[in-house]
This record gives structure tokens, C-alpha cells and sequence, in this order.
């Protein structure tokens, strides 16, 4: 498996074993959310200029993932992470978009290894 396939597995894991089951946890729980996990939360928040790629002005399909990540990822968490308190549906929200990093994150990870697989063969 060459280099970026790594990569990119390796990005899908972080995402569903730690971005989406935090944000499912924090969904789950609620009020009853242990603090730490927010700060957790923030940390990563804060971890995103140094771990994705500082976007361009071109229009890739990895650019466009970036900027989103920059624009929308980043200011998202560290709001849950300063709010820390939420609405019974703003916890339902946070549920269900855990659930849609997992489920996306992990299809992405089944079709990387089903290619791994093939190129193999």
C-alpha cells in the first residue's frame, strides 16, 4: 500500500474513532457531557491548520475539503467546545452529524481498502 493510501486510512479511522464517536458521545450524554471532552474537542479544533493543508484559490476537489475544514469544521467545534451547553435538539444535531462522519468516514474507508484489495490481485 503505497504512502497517501495510508494517509487517507488512516484520516478516515481519526475521523470515526475520534471526531464522530466524540461528537455521538456528546449528543448521547448531553448535559451530563464530562467537560474534558469538550476541551478535547476544542483541541482538535485547534489542531486543524496544522494537520490539513492551508487552502488555496483553486477549485480541487482536496481544496474545496480543506476550505470547508477551515471554514466550517474548525469555528463548529470550537463553538461546542466554548458553549458546552445546548439545546435538546442542538444535542440531537450533534448526534446525528457524528453518525453521518461515521457513516461517511467509514464507507470511504470499506471503498479505499476494496481498491487496495484489487490493485493487489
Amino acid at each position: 500500500m503505497e504512502g497517501h493510501s495510508k494517509y487517507m486510512i488512516v484520516v478516515n479511522l481519526v475521523h470515526i474513532f475520534i471526531q464522530g464517536l466524540l461528537l455521538v458521545y456528546i449528543g448521547y450524554k448531553k448535559n451530563e457531557t464530562p467537560k474534558f471532552v469538550y476541551y478535547i474537542l476544542g483541541g482538535l479544533a485547534l489542531l486543524i491548520p496544522f494537520s490539513i493543508h492551508k487552502p488555496g484559490l483553486h477549485t480541487s476537489y482536496w481544496n474545496l475539503i480543506n476550505v470547508f475544514h477551515y471554514l466550517f469544521v474548525m469555528p463548529l467545534f470550537l463553538y461546542i467546545a466554548y458553549q458546552q451547553k445546548f439545546t435538546d435538539d442542538g444535542y440531537n444535531n450533534l448526534l446525528i452529524l457524528g453518525i453521518i462522519i461515521i457513516v461517511y468516514h467509514l464507507l470511504k474507508l470499506i471503498m479505499r481498502l476494496l481498491k487496495h484489495k484489487q490493485n493487489k490481485m
